[in-house]
């Protein structure tokens, strides 16, 4: 039933991939049947446009301007949807054209392939203002998905079902493991989106500004966060399937010892990099904010502030046995987040960083926006490209945790499962498409890897969003070192006796190379990229497979196991060479993709 459903869930969102290519793929052709200098989008749209040259004419219709665009408005809605396909065929056809008569001719040698460039440019070039609107929609879907979290929450526990979302397990699933509490579905849903949405999402509209248009950007991050969506599902339905709580107990059911130890050495060095990169970013981020209101001393340093932090946050929060009560911190976490990107877009629409305003003048040449070479990029794609599509590869990863959530999910079920991993996923989704938005469109090409360090240290707006980042990401510390702890617990068999002394060891460890370490290098890179791959792909991949040909088990469709596991398996093993392989050009041929 469940795979019947899940099926036609499919069908459905790949007829819409197939009806949306269909409506592009023929107003290209309708784009490209149109061969006079007149024909544009106002034309095709029997819409009056302004020449940009002879604006006083308006029986002349020329490409889409500024000028040009001012009549379009007065159109119906409908229309300038049409009229902004119209644009993308044109975009396309031009380009086309234009590589053709490169690869023949020098285009300055024809006039009317000239006028074809002068046209491409004119439809090419956005002001950062443009999309103004668009930014507003992921602040409008954010605002209303916390406010219904809320209200949910509250109402729940008003109807007096709070005491039975923390219930205990009536009975231990097995001989020396402790009874845990709960998580409700919003519960589980803060967490899992404290677990994927890190300090990382601050890099990416530098990803937009190397070289990828803001939109093609876009549908590469909602490519890769449907596929770790899909594959952490997986994961749930694999527990559910088995009856097992860790990866390794499902692969030793399905496949073998062999797989099933392999698993856990992987996750148990995937998160060592993972705690250790968290513990530098908290201790940077603190001794800066402490700096900044003036403190010295052994306070002001990264070290210090670490200790601190580690002493009275860190311990007490990861010597919680189960998530349920790190579901609290996780939701300021969420709104920390959410916090620091409502900044960013306050500070866009008000214009504070544009010439003449507030803070232009406060910020370093290097900081300030620039849009030279025509705007704001939709579309465009170039070899900084591979560098984001590695970025937004990692951007979705938290499977480390995904057997352990689905345990403590209350009344779990695949179904169920699978609706709180989509609404995560699709939350954390808004808000990478949200920063990148607002962070590009306020500073383009000048975006920092590190996009709060283009805003002036005076701006006190940002200073609160830099506090707010900070405790974000000492609250999601706790949720990566429950996935170390728990994997090195499953390498070494250790029993659930050991779990004080075994946490309070693996954070002596990660505290201390944090202190001496604040650059992790290639090791971490690499292994990013390979474990990466490992963890949200291959794993999973291979538990579907093994796991649908298990006996008795029902809950993969025959295709969903051969095809599915075949595909998520081809893309692992292909992201994974090719996201070493770019961990190695960036780090020593960064002349290949222009850096």
């Amino acid at each position: 039933m469940l795979a019947s459903r899940q099926g036609k869930l499919m069908y459905r969102m790949s007829l819409m991939v197939v009806l949306t290519t269909a409506t592009l793929v023929a107003t290209t052709v309708a784009a490209d049947d149109c061969e006079s200098d007149s024909c544009d989008v106002g034309s095709l749209m029997q819409m009056n446009t302004v020449d940009p040259v002879n604006k006083g004419s308006a029986s002349q219709p020329s490409a889409v301007s500024r000028a040009g665009k001012a009549d379009a408005s007065q159109a119906s809605f409908g229309d300038r949807v049409l009229a902004s396909w119209f644009e993308v065929a044109q975009l396309w056809r031009l380009g086309h054209r234009s590589l053709s008569s490169q690869s023949s001719t020098d285009l300055s040698h024809k006039p009317e392939d000239a006028k074809f460039v002068q046209q491409a440019a004119e439809i090419r070039y956005h002001n950062p203002t443009d999309l103004a609107w668009l930014t507003l929609i992921p602040c409008i879907i954010i605002g209303c998905a916390l406010a219904g979290i809320v209200i949910s929450a509250v109402s729940s526990r008003a109807r007096g079902s709070g005491g039975e979302d923390n219930k205990a397990e009536a009975q231990p699933l097995a001989e020396g493991r402790e009874v845990t509490k709960k998580m409700t579905a919003v519960q589980m849903l803060f967490n899992m989106v404290q677990n994927i949405v890190g300090e990382g999402m601050l890099s990416l509209p530098a990803g937009i500004a190397g070289g990828t248009g803001l939109l093609a950007g876009s549908l590469i991050a909602f490519f890769f966060c449907s596929l770790m969506g899909y594959t952490f599902a997986i994961m749930g339905r694999t527990c559910y399937a088995t009856g097992e709580k860790t990866h390794k107990d499902c692969a030793a059911k399905v496949s073998g010892p062999g797989l099933a130890q392999t698993m856990a050495v992987v996750l148990m060095h995937k998160t060592v990099f993972t705690c250790l990169t968290y513990a530098i970013v908290i201790g940077e981020s603190f001794s800066r904010i402490m700096q900044f209101f003036g403190v010295s001393g052994i306070m002001g340093t990264s070290q210090g502030t670490l200790l601190t932090i580690c002493i009275f946050i860190l311990i007490p929060l990861c010597l919680q046995r189960d998530l349920s009560a790190l579901s609290y911190t996780s939701m300021v976490g969420c709104f920390g987040q959410v916090w620091v990107v409502l900044s960013m877009h306050i500070r866009y629409h008000d214009g504070s960083y544009r010439p003449g305003g507030q803070f232009y003048d406060a910020i370093s040449e290097a900081d300030k926006p620039d849009f030279s070479g025509g705007g704001v990029m939709y579309w465009k794609t170039s070899a900084a490209t591979f560098v984001l599509l590695g970025s937004l590869a990692t951007a979705f990863i938290a499977h480390y945790n995904a057997p352990k959530f689905y345990s403590q999910l209350e009344d779990a079920t695949p179904d169920k499962f699978t609706k709180v991993v989509m609404g995560a996923f699709g939350f954390a989704m808004v808000i990478y498409f949200w920063i990148m938005s607002v962070g590009y469109l306020t500073f383009g090409k000048a975006s920092e890897g590190l996009i709060l360090n283009n805003y002036s240290e005076k701006d006190s707006l940002i200073t609160a969003a830099r506090i707010a980042m900070g405790f974000a990401v000492t609250f999601g510390f706790p949720l990566g070192f429950t996935g170390l702890r728990d994997a090195t617990m499953s390498v070494f068999d250790m029993a659930q006796d050991k779990f004080v002394p075994v946490t309070l060891g693996l954070l002596s460890v990660i505290v201390t190379g944090a202190c001496f370490f604040h650059d992790l290098g290639l090791a971490n890179s690499l292994g990013g990229a390979i474990f990466g791959a490992l963890i949200t792909l291959v794993f999973p991949g291979l538990l579907l497979y093994f796991t649908g040909y298990h006996q008795g088990v029902t809950e993969f469709s025959d295709r969903e196991r051969k095809y599915g596991s075949a595909g998520i398996l081809a893309l692992g093993f292909s992201l994974m060479a090719f996201g070493s392989t770019l961990v190695i050009i960036t780090r020593y041929f960064p002349e290949v993709l222009g850096k």
